[in-house]
């Protein structure tokens, strides 16, 4: 039994090998025929005349190609530079020289139950309103200080006159302002007026100026201060 398991599995193996040779010959006979098939067409086209046959790369005349339209470049604006704000105050006329921190208001309410905005002086400098223009903005700038107490920074604002020179630093100009007035708001009794008056005052304006607001006199306090500067001509300097 088994050698004739053998005999029987050999003769199994022998004929899976003699399919696969077969039809290896098949394909092979086939892919040759079509060499020789395409052979033959090619040798025939070859010595027909109505065919063009190409040797080297032709030179084709072609017309000129219509031109890509070029776009321009989209010119980058230039950036409108920002006025900075003020960070120091100078008024050679009464040996001032201090710098500047800018103020939020602080909301109150009065007696009656009214809210209201106050702006607080700062200690040791000269505040500016935030919501009011800085140099070179040509807008109201609005500046208050103490005038006898923690750094009296104006203290001598009463001896300003017209045609007194003021000058704010922002950094990296120097912008420069003359006096144009001086006003005095009674306040002491009269609080509600004064208020009206002192918002007046620093309210928006059409026209850049600097607007300075403080107690007065020294001893009471009782009254406010106004100077009012405008810019003198050609009065931004670059600083060195």
């Amino acid at each position: 039994m088994g050698l004739v398991r053998q005999i029987l599995t050999a003769s199994r193996v022998y004929g899976i090998l003699g399919s696969f040779l077969f039809s290896a010959g098949i394909v092979l006979g086939c892919f040759l025929g079509i060499r020789v098939t395409r052979e033959a067409v090619d040798s025939r086209i070859s010595h027909d005349s109505i065919y063009l046959i190409i040797t080297s790369t032709p030179a084709f005349d072609f017309p000129p190609a219509t031109p890509l339209p070029t776009l321009a470049p989209t010119p980058i604006p230039t950036a409108t530079p920002i006025p900075l704000p003020a960070i120091r105050l100078s008024i050679p006329a009464i040996n001032l020289n201090t710098s500047i921190k800018e103020i939020a208001p602080t909301e109150k309410i009065s007696w009656n139950g009214e809210r209201y905005l106050v702006w607080e002086p700062v200690t040791y400098a000269v505040a500016h309103y935030d919501t009011s223009g800085n140099p070179g903005m040509g807008k109201n700038i609005v500046l208050t200080g103490h005038n006898n107490t923690l750094g009296e920074v104006f203290r001598d604002l009463n001896k300003l006159n017209p045609g007194d020179e003021l000058i704010l630093f922002t950094g990296t100009t120097e912008f420069y302002y003359q006096v144009q007035q001086k006003t005095i708001v009674p306040y002491l009794g009269f609080e509600a007026e004064g208020d009206a008056t002192l918002q007046y005052y620093a309210a928006p304006q059409l026209a850049e100026m600097v607007t300075i607001i403080s107690c007065w006199p020294y001893a009471t306090n009782a009254n406010r201060i106004i100077v009012i500067a405008v810019p003198l001509p050609g009065g931004d300097q670059n600083v060195h």
